[in-house]
């Protein structure tokens, strides 16, 4: 059996934080990243003896762990250490799924979530991908036109919500210089994506007109 050493019997240099001050955080073993987060152990584990407690059990475990569950598993570990694993966790998801916070509910969402994004050179088309619950499971810019049109067909809408198995869609497309109206050409463009959407068992939302400061949704002006 190989002894682990304490935290007291390394260097001084080569503890977690100096090493990641010295090497970068690459040069870091999972043990001595979680010790950094948790930052000190209890006075039967020094950090590093805990975190290794903690890696041994597994990432896919720990995320599917509760608070509780963690203070009752790991020896040495109070609410306080098990919130910190929980928020460790929670800010990787998020990272890596930046728009699993986002819900769609109103056409006023859509308008927030894209009013940032808009250029006041060029018309943009958007397809916002969401879940059942209407929760953005992704979007994409499908096309980019002139300062008073765009063009797409609907398999570059479709496209998108294929790849992310949505179960609903939003379109968006923006008038940079303009009033927020459906041109007959919108109104005819949306009537094709809609029964596009149909035909592949997807339901078109809305398709919402923004500006830089105001918008128009076609579900609440009656067109869809």
């Amino acid at each position: 059996m190989y002894r682990s050493r304490k935290l007291k019997e390394i260097p001084q240099e080569l503890r977690p934080r100096e090493k990641l001050r010295t090497l970068g955080v690459d040069a870091l073993s999972d043990e001595e990243l979680v010790a950094i987060i948790l930052g000190f152990g209890t006075k039967k584990d020094d950090v590093l003896s805990l975190s290794k407690k903690i890696v041994r059990l597994g990432w896919e475990r720990l995320k599917s762990m509760s608070v509780e569950e963690m203070v009752k598993e790991i020896e040495g570990i109070g609410e306080a250490k098990a919130c910190q694993i929980k928020a460790i966790f929670e800010l990787s998801r998020r990272i890596y799924e930046p728009h699993s916070h986002v819900v769609i509910n109103t056409p006023e969402d859509v308008y927030k979530f894209l009013k940032d994004k808009m250029d006041n050179r060029r018309e943009h088309l958007w397809a916002l991908y969401l879940s059942p619950s209407n929760t953005l499971v992704s979007y994409e810019t499908v096309a980019i036109g002139r300062m008073n049109s765009v063009f797409a067909d609907p398999k570059d809408v479709l496209y998108g919500a294929i790849k992310s198995a949505c179960h609903s869609i939003i379109l968006a497309h923006s008038h940079p210089m303009g009033q927020p109206k459906p041109s007959k050409a919108d109104l005819e463009f949306t009537k094709r994506i809609k029964d596009a959407c149909q035909l592949l068992g997807f339901e078109l939302l809305d398709h919402i007109i923004i500006t830089t400061l105001s918008y128009f949704s076609m579900k609440e002006g009656g067109f869809l």
